[in-house]
């Protein structure tokens, strides 16, 4: 049996530092191949890039995802906003359509009434009218609809629709077009000429013009007949005077 003694303080350490480089020397002395020491270094960067973007890649899907939730938030609530907007707008046009209806009859009752007045008043001696009618199509009362008389009702678009319910406020015609004729017949020339310039003097009659004049018999005497057409005017402001209606109670 042999005893090793060490005399010599600090040389098992140097001996340890010897045969770590001798092992390091060694490793150094087998990978002789510098393709080899470049692909495992480029496989080393690889897993480190990836390493990398993975976590930068997890981060953006966070980001996105919470932006994405609050998106969605916003969305529901701005959609409950819209669509109670969409039915007060709706309700908005529904009174003014309302609204212009009750006005146009409101405006338009005493139409007739004017007309019959200023004729009666610009009528001559010696002239009488056999007939007073409209010529004017008689507006379609507001909310019927235009495709009852068809066979095949045709399904208007979304486009249509829209276009409809945005106009729909402004379709009414407060003061819609009235025209109309009167047949008469006279014994003076003259007297025609007086009734068609004293009906384009009043300011609710407008573009009097005659059609047709012809001498016909009544009753065994020559008179002429005629033919007028004329349009409804609205008046100016301050010709038409209205009075609130008081009525008493008891």
């Amino acid at each position: 049996m042999l005893l090793q003694i060490n005399l010599l303080p600090g040389s098992k350490k140097t001996s340890r530092g010897s045969s770590l480089s001798d092992s390091l020397s060694a490793i150094g002395a087998s990978v002789r191949d510098p393709w080899l020491v470049g692909a495992a270094g480029a496989v080393v960067i690889a897993c480190a890039v990836v390493g990398l973007l993975f976590t930068a890649q997890s981060a953006r899907a966070g980001e996105v995802s919470e932006k994405l939730d609050r998106a969605v938030r916003d969305s529901t609530r701005f959609a409950k906003v819209l669509e109670a907007r969409r039915k007060l707008t709706a309700e908005r046009d529904s009174v003014q359509r309302q609204l212009q209806i009750i006005r146009t009859i409101d405006e338009n009752r005493f139409n007739w009434a004017h007309i019959l007045d200023e004729v009666s008043r610009a009528l001559p001696a010696y002239t009488w009218l056999t007939t007073l009618e409209q010529t004017s199509k008689t507006p379609v009362p507001p909310g019927a609809d235009s495709l009852a008389g068809m066979t095949t009702p045709v399904a208007p678009s979304a486009a249509e629709k829209a276009k409809n319910a945005a106009s729909a406020p402004d379709s009414i015609q407060i003061h819609p077009p009235l025209t109309f004729r009167l047949v008469g017949q006279t014994v003076d020339i003259q007297a025609l000429t007086m009734f068609m310039r004293q009906l384009e003097s009043s300011p609710f009659i407008q573009h009097v013009a005659l059609s047709k004049s012809e001498i016909v018999i009544v009753d065994g005497k020559d008179v002429t007949q005629f033919e007028l057409s004329a349009e409804y005017e609205v008046p100016p402001p301050g010709v038409v005077r209205t009075s609130p209606l008081v009525v008493p109670v008891r």
